[in-house]
């Protein structure tokens, strides 16, 4: 019952993000044109209103997922003998998913929108061993601030609310890896993929989007906020919530889009490292 109420709580959250995500744009293109200020569209990155409307094609694919999870939990409480379909199997499935995804992200920008996306992400910005150094300063400071304080925080919260909650689906997955072929391929997913293709919806696409409407602060606080909700895990929402602020800020300071995929891909492979061990951002 507590894993069904923690379902209820993610779906519930991101309900309200997305509210204050409507409300947000709205308000301040409501002050801006008041005051006679025009928005900002001096960046290379020439975001629009359509892009308001097209970024959500790809991250619904993500957003569905607390819906999704919250109809299979109930589906566990009325069926006890459902056949899961084999680690292999849901790995890949997981795998085409991302690619379909970021796929779908970069047709949007690069053949619906005719922006280029190495321009728009700023992919060539920054040599590679400035973006190396950058990662793993970032990577470092995620796991400190995210995995250790903010980590910390959420465990003792959720112990008191809910008990012991389950891990997400990845993450049992890791610690009860059936192949070496299965743990090549969810460390693909988790290391490589992941990280570029979450990278460009959510800071490429949507972070920037949202930026050119309202602010840095209130888009890295949404766009934080969806990213950690898609995860499925209530235990893992304060510290990816945080991880994803980072992320932006990184994103925000260095204009590159390599450096928050390189922090995002050092983050994941410590955490693969820790849950082998039984810890980790679950």
């Amino acid at each position: 019952m507590d894993e069904l109420a923690a379902k209820h709580v993610l779906l519930d959250f991101e309900i309200v993000t997305l509210i204050a995500l409507a409300l947000g744009v709205a308000s301040y293109v409501v002050v801006c044109r008041r005051c006679g200020n025009r928005i900002d569209s001096s960046d290379v990155i020439r975001f629009d209103g359509f892009d308001l409307a097209l970024m959500f094609f790809p991250a619904l694919l993500f957003l569905i997922n607390p819906i999704a999870e919250l109809a299979v939990a109930n589906g566990n409480l009325e069926s006890s003998e459902t056949e899961e379909p084999s680690q292999v199997q849901s790995m890949l499935v997981h795998l085409g998913f991302m690619a379909f995804v970021g796929v779908m992200t970069y047709g949007i920008n690069e053949w619906v929108r005719g922006r280029s996306v190495v321009k728009a992400f700023g992919l060539r910005r920054l040599t590679i061993p400035v973006i190396v150094m950058y990662s793993i300063l970032g990577g470092v400071a995620s796991l400190l601030i995210c995995l250790v304080f903010l980590g910390g925080i959420s465990d003792a919260l959720m112990e008191s609310l809910f008990g012991g909650l389950e891990a997400q689906e990845p993450v049992r997955a890791f610690q009860s890896s059936e192949s070496n072929f299965h743990f090549v391929i969810s460390a693909v997913t988790a290391c490589i993929a992941a990280p570029v293709v979450e990278e460009f919806l959510f800071r490429g696409y949507m972070y920037g989007v949202v930026n050119r409407f309202t602010n840095p602060l209130f888009s890295a606080v949404i766009t934080g906020a969806l990213f950690a909700v898609v995860h499925g895990n209530l235990p893992a929402l304060l510290p990816l919530w945080g991880f994803a602020i980072l992320l932006s800020a990184a994103y925000e300071i260095t204009k590159c889009l390599w450096v928050p995929i390189g922090i995002h891909a050092i983050f994941n492979i410590a955490n693969i490292v820790l849950m082998m061990r039984g810890d980790g951002v679950s």
